[in-house]
């Protein structure tokens, strides 16, 4: 992955002649789906579970990459991860929400139908149109928004529950939504269709007014029941990464939302300035063998108490310097948002280049062996906007 912009290259056949293909001959599993994780030889961990999360997420990778120029192989692969979920998705010809996880077979091993998972199938289905043009892909879509809305919305206080049927779990959490935000600006971005941006202004909406700490400029992110911060630490945690997440995404909604007045714009942008500094602030770490990375979690008032580095929160970095290079135009954002990808490379991932070890601790050193393939999402779309960057 290059530093400079003097080629286009490396990135792209980085993502797709090895990442990707990498993935793709060890992951899927031939009863149906994905495995889950690869061990730190690369070796997929056959268990029979498939979690519909992973299942939406790895359908979406090899979308893109077949939207990007990737081989036969790798369109295959989201042809494949498309007819689980479809198979998964239907009772007596119609879409009742995917269940948690399932067999390979497609039994129903949880049936909790979760807000989070739902929003990864639309998000799914809007990149499998694209590299489709299924219509099929859009029907379900569509319902499964339909399902959100009629079995989870919160008609009262806004936003969405937890998981269906109904339980009561707490705490609520922003983070649903953060990614049906992403799913549904994706289905526009997709479709062209006002519906689907419509209903992202309704979710910006909620950010505005719950989410967003207007004290802080941070990101909150645990509540009760009616919406109000959580008490102690749940609702003083700030993820970095998930900071860093929404100024992206704030940002691919002022590009799609073209219409919006200025004040309503200017005070979203603002909110993104805001989240990206906080989050530059006190998120990442400025000593010790892994300066530059992202830490996993910080206080309200910008004390660090997770040290520990994930592999997500760097690649939410990197979108989020793009956005602001977008945003700005300052030079220097692009360059940072390729040097951590360097970080990214230098001290996550293993010798074969394509696996990585997804938790490592303040002196580097590593805490899991296995490699969530979920995470193959985030990594990915930060190297699409990379080379994206490359390209422009």
């Amino acid at each position: 992955m290059a530093t400079e912009k003097s080629t286009p290259q490396p990135t792209r056949l980085w993502l797709l002649e090895h990442v990707c293909p990498y993935w793709c001959e060890r992951i899927v599993d031939p009863q149906g789906g994905f495995y889950e994780s690869l061990n730190a030889q690369g070796q997929a961990n056959k268990l029979p579970l498939k979690t519909v999360l992973n299942q939406a997420r790895l359908t979406y990778v090899f979308s893109h990459a077949s939207v990007l120029g990737g081989d036969d192989s790798l369109r295959r692969a989201a042809d494949y991860g498309f007819d689980f979920l479809q198979r998964a998705s239907v009772v007596n010809g119609h879409v009742n929400g995917w269940p948690r996880a399932m067999s390979a077979l497609g039994e129903v091993l949880d049936p909790a139908r979760d807000t989070y998972d739902q929003a990864f199938v639309i998000f799914a289905m809007a990149w499998y149109y694209r590299a489709s043009a299924s219509q099929e892909a859009l029907h379900l879509a569509e319902q499964t928004f339909e399902f959100l809305e009629t079995r989870l919305a919160d008609a009262e206080l806004g936003g969405f529950f937890e998981e269906y049927p109904a339980t009561g779990k707490l705490p609520r959490r922003q983070n649903p939504h953060m990614h049906l935000l992403e799913a549904v600006l994706a289905m526009h971005a997709a479709t062209g269709q006002q519906i689907w941006l419509d209903r992202a202004t309704r979710l910006i909406t909620l950010f505005s007014r719950i989410f967003f700490d207007e004290k802080t400029g941070s990101l909150a992110e645990f509540f009760d029941a009616a919406w109000t911060l959580a008490d102690d630490a749940p609702g003083l945690l700030r993820e970095p990464g998930h900071q860093f997440e929404w100024v992206w995404l704030l940002q691919q909604y002022l590009q799609q939302a073209t219409d919006l007045t200025p004040d309503i714009r200017d005070n979203l942008q603002g909110h993104a300035d805001r989240l990206f500094e906080f989050g530059s602030q006190y998120g990442i770490d400025i000593t010790g063998p892994l300066q530059g990375l992202v830490f996993d979690a910080v206080t309200a008032d910008g004390q660090a108490i997770a040290t520990s580095k994930l592999l997500w929160p760097q690649t939410e970095y990197i979108k989020a310097c793009i956005a602001r290079f977008e945003v700005t135009h300052d030079a220097g954002y692009r360059w940072q948002a390729f040097a951590h990808a360097d970080l990214m490379l230098i001290h996550f991932f293993r010798s074969d280049g394509a696996n990585w070890v997804n938790h490592i601790a303040r002196d580097g050193t590593p805490l899991v062996s296995d490699t969530p393939s979920r995470v193959l999402y985030h990594l990915f779309l930060a190297a699409s906007e990379l080379i994206r960057m490359d390209e422009s």
